[in-house]
């Protein structure tokens, strides 16, 4: 599975340009042709990246604004889609970090996409993500070793599911023995995403050189997903 892009839009040439630069960019697409829809969506899982379309879409500023505030996509790339209303520097301040105006042909695309790139991570991430299910426990304010289960970890954060949710602004301890080893990893964390069914990212912020040192040799020895998503 590829990068996860959401399209809001129901225009059919911005879908059509999609559908043919998808397959060989390697990103799988979701498309939502109305507000509600793209709301829905954006609640219900994370995007690598989520392309509105402001101005032929009722309402679609809203969708654009509404991306920075869900902590499912807050960290996703934002691409916003004008046609001649939404001026570029005010999609700016609604959470974009590009700005494309229609039309939109797959040979254009395939151009601002590229240009966009290493925010999107189109190619590969600068981490690569590795498969790893195994019981992990995570520490948050006064609650003490909640217990978890990782479902990929790279030498930035890891992956896990956790059966209550937590809070966005909180510091995170994280503890869990990587496979194979007898080596109990053991980072702090913030929270880089969540969705609704438990499946949140934390992004590493302080792990000691040992701890990178071990996890560095288990990912050495590890086979990467073929998506890089954390």
């Amino acid at each position: 599975m590829g990068l996860q892009f959401l399209i809001a839009s129901h225009d059919v040439i911005v879908e059509d340009a999609f559908q043919h630069v998808a397959e060989e960019m390697h990103v799988a697409l979701e498309f939502c042709g109305d507000t509600n829809s793209s709301l829905a969506a954006l609640q219900r899982k994370r995007f690598d990246a989520v392309v509105v379309d402001c101005d032929d879409m009722y309402a679609g500023t809203s969708v654009l604004k509404s991306v920075r505030r869900n902590l499912a996509n807050k960290s996703s790339a934002v691409l916003a889609l004008t046609n001649g209303e939404t001026q570029p520097a005010d999609a700016v301040d609604l959470g974009a970090n590009f700005v494309f105006a229609k039309p939109i042909s797959p040979d254009r695309l395939r151009i601002e996409l590229r240009k966009a790139g290493p925010l999107i991570n189109l190619d590969q991430r600068n981490t690569r993500r590795y498969a790893l299910v195994t019981p992990a426990f995570v520490s948050s304010g006064a609650v003490l070793e909640r217990s978890a289960t990782t479902f990929n970890i790279s030498m930035g954060g890891v992956g896990v599911r956790l059966s209550e949710t937590i809070q966005d602004d909180e510091v995170l301890r994280v503890q869990l023995q990587l496979p194979g080893t007898e080596f109990s990893l053991q980072a702090r964390g913030e929270i880089a995403w969540a969705d609704r069914e438990g499946n949140t990212g934390i992004r590493f912020t302080s792990i000691s050189e040992r701890c990178m040192a071990e996890l560095k040799s288990w990912i050495d020895r590890a086979v990467p997903l073929p998506s890089y998503r954390m």
